[in-house]
């Protein structure tokens, strides 16, 4: 049974959580990945290498939720202020990756958090088809997809979301209003909603990329956030990291 101190300990861990995104998925180490190739110990936290949290510090810099000053593990990675600035600014951020460096679970966990503590946001996940996007959100079961899979494995006073109600394929819904929906390629979504978040993984391999990007510049030229991901291949998506 929880004792008043178990209590007051885990609201403190809570707050902590909510105040900021680099406790609750590196220091509070309750956030767990899943990791396939390692049969021994497939469950572990988010490794705390400067690359990963410099990359929270990027998107929390774009998202808004960051001074550029304030990013320091983007700073001492070697981003500068004026990129920092830019990033801000413009509400767009543009990653190359290798693959196996939980870059894109990375991104997921910061949407995640995002949702869970910042109310009334609408997440668009993007993936080249529906069943990829839902995979990075939920399907069929919480321990499938990406996003489902952290927050059930959060302790109990850290998660928001209740399965099975809280979760439909592609969807998860939140109590404080936010709302992750993965989606197909294209603009066609976007154009219907105003999301506050959009992310595309592995935008190269997206031939509907220039089109979900065209749509998505009025909501983050409005506040929003576009966040592209994606291994080397050549086409819109290095055209706009080369440009950008």
């Amino acid at each position: 049974m929880a004792t008043k101190a178990d209590r007051a300990e885990w609201q403190l861990e809570y707050l902590r959580a909510k105040k900021s995104a680099q406790y609750f998925l590196f220091d509070s180490r309750q956030l767990v990945t899943k990791d396939e190739h390692d049969p021994v110990h497939p469950v572990k936290p988010f490794p705390q290498d400067l690359y990963l949290r410099s990359l929270l510090d990027c998107l929390l810099v774009s998202g808004k939720l960051m001074q550029p000053a304030e990013a320091r593990f983007a700073l001492e990675a070697g981003h500068t202020e004026g990129f920092l600035r830019k990033a801000h600014d413009s509400g767009l951020l543009m990653v190359e990756k290798s693959r196996q460096l939980l870059v894109t679970w990375l991104v997921v966990a910061y949407c995640l958090w995002r949702a869970k503590f910042v109310p009334h946001q609408l997440l668009l996940i993007q993936s080249k088809k529906a069943e990829d996007a839902e995979n990075l959100v939920f399907r069929k079961e919480a321990d499938i997809g990406r996003m489902s899979f952290l927050e059930s494995h959060l302790p109990k006073h850290l998660r928001s979301v209740s399965f099975p109600k809280g979760a439909s394929e592609g969807h998860l819904f939140f109590p404080n209003g936010s709302h992750v929906w993965g989606i197909p390629e294209g603009g066609d979504i976007i154009r219907s909603n105003t999301p506050s978040v959009i992310f595309s993984d592995e935008s190269a391999f997206q031939p509907e990329f220039g089109n979900s990007f065209t749509a998505a510049r009025p909501c983050v030229a409005g506040g929003g956030q576009y966040v592209a991901v994606s291994s080397a291949e050549p086409g819109e998506f290095q055209q706009m990291v080369e440009a950008t």
